[in-house]
């Protein structure tokens, strides 16, 4: 069967493979493919976390990783009556990072995951968006529903999307502390996972939400990643007396680099800086910090 692509339109542009023996998902992304035989947490979970023990099973449909990709899965998959597991390497939800501005179609999708109206009872509504140049002129400015009436911007905290997943998914239907070691496809089409703590999992079928260094996408056989010459720091910045920004989503561009902010909620702004670098991880703090300055001067 050949290979089918699958591109977002609005998240990185990674290609993501429909094949009949694998389903991979980076968690950064929001294309997948299929495989089938033919940090802290300060909100609690409803979740029970399963820990895997040293067995054999046998599963209908396995998830590997539980980021975005994977327990958009899962809740896609249980409204429609199907079950699966998600194997997670972590002992818990990994609720680091920062946020995701989403479109009207990313909100169309927590619409139809059942999400859509708890998440924005959370977050702003970005009414607009301003680009300068890097000396503070502004190129442009406009407001989104003038350019699309039916437009709908938010930002939403990685965290709470995570957790919000999650709480739609019946008890253990994420097994944490579950790293992946082997795979392998038994003679009748059954994969076989097989967990670094000795358990093994036989699944008709698996899919890969595992992230960039996927073990799932390796066992397929894809390329590994490239890197594409940009290093990113992103934060949210927190206020806890209020955020003063209005809600419009703001871009500075100079030469070699970008940066940018946007208002999450009262209390939150989620900020970018974005440079052109020839080897990754390698930008000093003190660079960083003159970019910083040099960018701030710029949207005041």
């Amino acid at each position: 069967m050949a290979p089918l692509c699958l591109n977002s339109s609005f998240l990185p542009s990674s290609l993501h493979y429909l094949h009949s023996r694998s389903f991979h998902c980076p968690q950064s992304s929001s294309g997948f493919c299929f495989q089938t035989r033919t940090r802290s947490r300060s909100k609690a979970i409803r979740l029970s976390i399963a820990k895997a023990e040293a067995d054999v099973r046998k599963e209908d449909i396995v998830i590997v990783g539980a980021g975005i990709a994977g327990l958009a899965t899962a809740v896609s998959l249980h409204r429609l009556g199907i079950g699966s597991l998600v194997i997670e390497q972590a002992d818990s939800l990994r609720t680091g990072g920062t946020s995701l501005t989403l479109f009207k179609n990313g909100w169309s999708v927590l619409d139809a995951l059942g999400v859509g109206s708890d998440l924005r009872s959370q977050f702003l509504e970005i009414k607009g968006m301003a680009v300068k140049s890097e000396d503070g002129k502004e190129l442009r400015s406009f407001g989104f529903k003038d350019e699309d009436a039916s437009q709908e911007v938010r930002a939403v905290e990685r965290r709470i999307l995570l957790e919000t997943l999650a709480n739609q998914l019946p008890p253990e239907s994420v097994q944490f502390s579950s790293e992946l070691a082997k795979i392998k496809t038994s003679g009748n089409g059954v994969t076989i996972l097989e967990l670094v703590n000795g358990t093994q999992i036989y699944a008709n079928t698996v899919v890969g939400c595992d992230g960039i260094r996927s073990p799932i996408a390796k066992w397929i056989g894809f390329s590994e990643p490239k890197y594409v010459g940009h290093c990113a720091y992103r934060g949210l910045g927190y206020y806890p007396n209020g955020q003063p920004f209005e809600p419009k989503l703001n871009y500075i561009y100079g030469r070699g680099v970008r940066a940018g902010y946007v208002p999450v909620s009262p209390t939150k702004v989620y900020w970018f800086i974005c440079h052109n670098n020839p080897t990754p991880g390698y930008l000093a703090l003190v660079m960083l910090k003159h970019i910083w300055m040099r960018f701030y001067s710029a949207k005041n």
